[in-house]
């Protein structure tokens, strides 16, 4: 790869990057459009990259191409949050199963440490870093699973989990209450006790995914 390679690809890295903060996080709302020279302006990087970013970000789901030329932030639905919840519960409970099997000493150190964190966090009622330690948390049980196609398709669900929660709900007292959840799932990995860290797993999700949707007035 030479410099100018090198360097278109880091300018993408970073327009994708920046793009992808402002869409999940609602800056830049479900249905608007999403004009390129606005991008260019907002950022100074040339059309090239950032085009190239738009069209990554589509072809993960977070924008919508129009018939007749540009792209919209999807606007997201709750049939697609169930159906996002369906493949995340078909694969997160095995994550969990295999990491009870397989989680390195180091690991084991790196999951105590957050723990330690979350347990702070909730005492100081910080609400919105523990909805970022929990999210830290479900990556490290898929890291730990040591699976990378588990891993790579995993992470892409939890780009639009998290982009489809801000859109349609966004519940704070519900990360609370999950936070018992997530230690009793730690304890069992911890023990590698791989069953019930798979059921417990899955338990917690078809909590979280019912709360979410008694939320939801759509």
């Amino acid at each position: 790869m030479n410099h100018n390679e090198f360097q278109s690809d880091s300018l993408q890295a970073t327009a994708y990057e920046y793009l992808y903060n402002k869409i999940v996080n609602g800056v830049i709302p479900p249905g608007e459009r999403v004009v390129e020279q606005k991008i260019v302006e907002e950022t100074g990087i040339s059309r090239s990259p950032i085009r190239e970013a738009i069209r990554q970000l589509a072809s993960e789901g977070l924008l919508t191409v129009l018939p007749r030329g540009g792209v919209k932030v999807y606007r997201a639905t709750s049939a697609d949050f169930k159906s996002l919840f369906e493949c995340r519960l078909s694969l997160e409970p095995k994550a969990a199963y295999y990491a009870a099997l397989r989680i390195t000493d180091l690991q084991m150190f790196q999951f105590e440490q957050l723990m330690n964190e979350m347990k702070q966090v909730i005492e100081m009622k910080d609400i919105n870093q523990l909805k970022i330690l929990s999210e830290k948390f479900h990556n490290m049980i898929l890291e730990s699973s040591d699976n990378p196609f588990l891993v790579k398709i995993m992470k892409q669900l939890f780009t639009l989990i998290t982009f489809y929660r801000n859109a349609i709900v966004n519940i704070p007292q519900r990360v609370e209450k999950g936070w018992e959840e997530h230690e009793e799932i730690w304890n069992a990995i911890k023990n590698r006790d791989a069953e019930t860290a798979e059921k417990l797993m899955r338990d917690h999700l078809t909590l979280d995914y019912e709360f979410y949707i008694s939320q939801n007035h759509e």
